[in-house]
């Protein structure tokens, strides 16, 4: 096929009746968002290269679309939102002391391994919390996350719920060999327990530190494993973050129909996260709904200290779900015209349409005269 034909790999094409349902679910949850308090911003389509690489962890870059301008400057589309509205509140609201509240609809770009379900285009919804600290705010962004699932007709999913400091105060334990701690940290948050297992079997760490690594693979699930974790001779890193996932349990229980689990060694895939993290998961789909936590030092690296939280919706994944039951009402009439009544029918097409009726003008077809 002629390469001007062809679709590059890793981005989609969106016809008319996937867009209508898309614009369906965006409408439902910008009005969920601004009820809540939450400002639409647009972010740019592209940043400079070390705006993003400042935040992300090494090797972050090489994930990256990059490109030059004309002053030989290195742009980058933009690989997620967060980071360029920590930028822009660095620019704009720098003496605006309230809680700030953002929200947005977007592509983002990220060169990544081409497989089912992961393009290299995709489409986000997400809230931005800036400026409270407390696990009041960790509590708002997931219950916001929870009611547009739920408004947009996802009844049925779990939110995952880890602490990145939990992580890093195992990792803690683990003196004098980066190279390990980085082999551990990897195999940790890619689930690979097996490497795990053999990693730490290899090496002499303390046996307590073994053993609480080696525990991990069983510790998922209901609110308990925090009351057993807490039974392990952690660190003081470790013990405070088990201490703030128990205050979020306490707080979110008290909230219907919100299905938690926990998981301790849940790591994402960016470096700015600091405290409560989650994923979002349907059984209807084998990737993740969304996920986000906080990421209280972000703004640190625009000489903006505060704190934040927020969360980001797959788009992409949220329509897989919806799209079985999703039906597309799209019914216009048409209304056919000739080149002599085409100024009467655009009349009455108008007439149509002010009535709230979508309608399309249709040439008439001359009949074939009989042969």
């Amino acid at each position: 096929m002629t390469k001007y034909f062809r679709r590059p790999a890793g981005v989609k094409d969106y016809l008319p009746p996937q867009v209508r349902k898309k614009r369906r679910i965006e409408k439902i949850i910008g009005d969920i968002l601004e009820k809540w308090g939450y400002e639409e911003i647009i972010a740019p389509s592209f940043e400079y290269l070390e705006t993003f690489v400042m935040s992300g962890k090494p090797g972050f870059a090489e994930k990256v679309f990059k490109f030059f301008d004309r002053q030989g400057g290195v742009m980058a589309l933009r690989p997620d939102i967060t980071t360029s509205i920590a930028r822009m509140v660095a620019t704009h609201y720098t003496d605006h002391d309230a809680p700030l509240r953002f929200c947005y609809m977007a592509n983002v770009f990220r060169f990544q391994e081409l497989r089912k379900g992961r393009d290299q285009e995709f489409y986000q919804t997400g809230a931005e919390l800036i400026g409270i600290p407390g696990i009041e705010a960790d509590t708002e962004i997931i219950l916001l996350a929870s009611r547009i699932l739920k408004e947009i007709g996802i009844k049925n999913f779990i939110i995952n719920v880890g602490h990145i400091k939990f992580l890093e105060g195992l990792l803690d334990e683990i003196k004098d060999d980066t190279s390990l701690k980085d082999k551990i940290a990897q195999a940790i948050t890619d689930k690979n327990f097996v490497w795990l297992k053999s990693l730490i079997e290899k090496n002499t760490l303390k046996p307590e530190v073994k053993k609480t690594f080696l525990a991990l693979p069983r510790f998922y699930g209901g609110p308990e494993i925090l009351d057993e974790l807490i039974k392990f001779p952690l660190n003081k890193k470790c013990r405070e973050a088990l201490s703030e996932l128990a205050k979020l349990w306490r707080m979110l229980r008290e909230f219907n129909n919100i299905h938690l689990t926990f998981d301790p060694g849940l790591a994402r895939g960016l470096d700015y996260y600091t405290g409560i993290v989650f994923e979002i998961y349907s059984p209807q789909v084998g990737f993740p709904l969304g996920g986000g936590g906080r990421y209280d030092t972000l703004l640190d690296k625009f000489n903006e200290s505060r704190s934040a939280t927020g969360f980001a919706l797959a788009e992409d994944v949220i329509l897989s779900v919806l799209d079985r039951n999703m039906k597309d009402n799209y019914e216009p009439y048409y209304m056919f015209y000739t080149p002599a009544n085409y100024i009467e029918i655009f009349y009455k097409a108008e007439e149509m349409r002010r009535q709230g009726y979508t309608v399309k003008m249709v040439p008439s077809v001359k009949p074939r005269s009989e042969s």
